[in-house]
C-alpha cells in the first residue's frame, strides 16, 4: 500500500467520522435542546456554531472527507472502471459516494447559508433595544425550519453513507 493511498484513507474515514458525528450530534441533541430552551436556545446555538466555530469544522471535514473520497474512489475503481464499479463491493461503494457527495451539497448550499442568515438575522436582533420586530421573528422561525429539515436530510444521507461504507 502507497503512503498516498494510507493517507487518503486516513484523512477520509477520521474527517467523515467527524462528519458524521457532528451532524448526528447536532440534528439529533442540540438543535432540539435549543428548540425546547426557547429563545436563549438561539444564543446557545450561535455560541457553539459561531463563537466556537463548530460549523467551521464541520465544513471543513465535508470538504476533506469529500475531496479524499473522490480521490480514494477513482484509485480504488481503476479509474472509474465499470468492471468493478458494477461488483457488489462496487455498488455499495458508488451508493456510499453518491450519498455522501449529495450530503455536501446540501450542506453547501442550503445548510451552511441557512445558519450564516440566522446568525446575521440573531446579531441584528440582539443589537436591538427592545423586542425583535414580528417579520424578523417570523424570518427567523422560517430559517430554522428551513436548517432543521436541511440538517435532518443531510443526517441521513450521512448515515447512510456511514452504513453503505462500513458494508463496502
Amino acid at each position: 500500500m502507497s503512503i498516498i493511498f494510507i493517507a487518503l484513507r486516513l484523512i477520509h474515514i477520521l474527517a467523515g467520522t467527524f462528519w458524521v458525528g457532528a451532524a448526528v450530534v447536532t440534528t439529533a441533541f442540540l438543535m432540539p435542546a435549543a428548540r425546547a430552551i426557547g429563545p436563549e436556545g438561539g444564543k446557545f446555538i450561535q455560541f457553539v456554531l459561531g463563537k466556537l466555530r463548530m460549523s467551521n469544522y464541520i465544513s471543513l471535514s465535508a470538504i476533506l472527507t469529500t475531496l479524499s473520497g473522490i480521490v480514494f474512489y477513482w484509485i480504488v475503481s481503476g479509474g472509474l472502471r465499470s468492471a468493478w464499479i458494477f461488483t457488489l463491493s462496487g455498488s455499495i461503494f458508488s451508493i456510499g459516494a453518491i450519498t455522501g457527495i449529495a450530503a455536501a451539497i446540501l450542506g453547501g448550499m442550503v445548510t451552511a447559508p441557512t445558519a450564516a442568515r440566522m446568525e446575521a438575522l440573531s446579531k441584528e436582533m440582539q443589537s436591538m433595544s427592545g423586542t425583535p420586530k414580528p417579520e424578523q421573528l417570523a424570518k427567523l422561525q422560517e430559517l430554522q425550519k428551513r436548517l432543521g429539515q436541511a440538517g435532518l436530510w443531510g443526517t441521513i444521507l450521512l448515515v447512510v453513507t456511514a452504513v453503505t461504507m462500513a458494508i463496502g
